[in-house]
């Protein structure tokens, strides 16, 4: 690893990490460093007139309805690795074990192509990569947590469309 500082998976010790499209001391100290994340109540500002930081379950449950109708699904935050740009969304009912992935994996693809593009060119972003990312709960990125039911699902970005990849 010629020029490059080894990074250590939290939670494993001794075990080396790299984020997608490699490690790169000079942009991340860590692989979950917060650097460019942007937090949900950040993102309901952006939307909203109000810069209430806290969101009440009304403006929640709005964002909700708008990502994926008939679920409850909550942007969470983006955490950027350009090219390659991390969506992360709350999805309370991932908690619910008999919610099994073939069953929202589309939802997940719908998400990326309805929200995930849209929000990341009005940041400014050209990404080459989304990997949508569900969680039962709030978990730190990169940390494990075990007990948090998560779901991921990486799109390569071809013109304004999210093109499933294997991971």
């Amino acid at each position: 690893m010629t020029g490059r500082t080894p990074l250590f998976a939290l939670g494993a010790p001794g075990a080396q990490a790299a984020p997608a499209g490699g490690a790169d001391a000079a942009k991340r100290l860590c692989r979950g460093c917060p650097k460019g994340s942007i937090s949900l109540a950040m993102y309901i500002g952006v939307l909203s007139t109000s810069a209430t930081p806290l969101l009440s379950e009304n403006a929640l449950s709005a964002v909700s309805d708008a990502l994926v109708p008939g679920r409850d699904v909550a942007f969470h935050d983006m955490i950027d690795e350009a090219p390659t740009f991390r969506m992360r969304y709350l999805v309370p009912s991932l908690a619910d074990t008999a919610v099994e992935y073939d069953a929202v994996a589309s939802e997940m693809e719908t998400l990326c192509q309805s929200h995930a593009l849209d929000y990341l060119a009005r940041a400014g972003h050209k990404p080459d990569r989304v990997v949508i990312a569900w969680m039962s709960a709030p978990v730190d990125f990169g940390v494990m947590t075990p007990e948090i039911r998560q779901f991921f699902e990486s799109f390569r970005v071809e013109g304004a469309r999210c093109i499933w990849e294997a991971f």
